[in-house]
């Protein structure tokens, strides 16, 4: 199942290994060694760095997806959301769980009780046989590290950069993957037509994208040129 701790959180709909399309080679290698780990529930360790627009917190909340769908537990925690009451002792206990994700955690880093929270979390994790993904913007390399604790508990953690996709063709792939989760397919026509007009940037499109599955929806019409130019005439 997925944990919630005691907050409402939900995993977005189409967060799934399946829609990720990287342009990294040696990510896509990452990836499937970290999903290996997780089919197998063997113990590991693993950070994903790079720009806010990669796509990490889409592959934390793929990865409590994918181990859901395994019929074990997941946890995922949003670390920079400052609505929500989270202190160190939520770290508490989560070794028991079969997959734990801490979005952002680089924003701890240099707190005392949160390096000790973490170092803890990862030392019984590992023990117990059970996963640990991080993300965050900054390299392990770059961190100010205040105990020794978290510094060596940190060596056995895989360092795994995530960067933006660039490469038009790659976008149009990923929002292709998208649609087609979201049940509706979406032309390259209209795919080029959303990059020239709109955004380069995946993250942002996904939100137009949104929009369009809205109006598919309500309107009952397939995604035409014509129509998705109308749709987002007042955008």
């Amino acid at each position: 199942m997925f944990v919630q701790m005691p907050l409402k959180i939900g995993l977005r709909d189409e967060a799934s290994f399946a829609t990720f399309v990287t342009e990294q080679e040696s990510l896509a290698v990452a990836l499937n060694g970290l999903q290996t780990s997780l089919k197998q529930n063997s113990a590991g360790a693993f950070y994903l760095y790079g720009d806010l627009t990669a796509g990490k917190t889409h592959l934390l909340q793929a990865a409590c997806r994918y181990v859901t769908e395994l019929g074990q537990a997941s946890v995922y925690l949003p670390m920079a959301d400052k609505s929500l009451p989270l202190i160190p002792d939520v770290l508490v206990g989560l070794e028991q769980t079969n997959l734990i994700c801490l979005d952002d955690i680089d924003i701890l880093i240099g707190d005392k009780n949160w390096e000790l929270a973490l170092a803890n979390l990862l030392t019984k994790s590992s023990v117990q046989g059970h996963v640990v993904i991080l993300s965050g913007n900054s390299s392990i390399n770059d961190w100010n590290l205040v105990t020794t604790e978290l510094t060596q508990a940190l060596i056995n953690v895989l360092p795994i950069e995530v960067t933006p996709l660039s490469d038009k063709t790659e976008i149009i792939a990923a929002l292709q993957r998208h649609s087609s989760k979201l049940g509706f397919q979406l032309p390259l026509e209209v795919g080029n037509y959303l990059i020239k007009n709109f955004s380069s940037d995946l993250q942002e499109l996904l939100a137009v994208l949104k929009i369009l599955e809205q109006a598919t929806l309500v309107e009952k019409r397939k995604l035409t040129l014509p129509f998705v130019k109308q749709a987002l005439s007042n955008l």
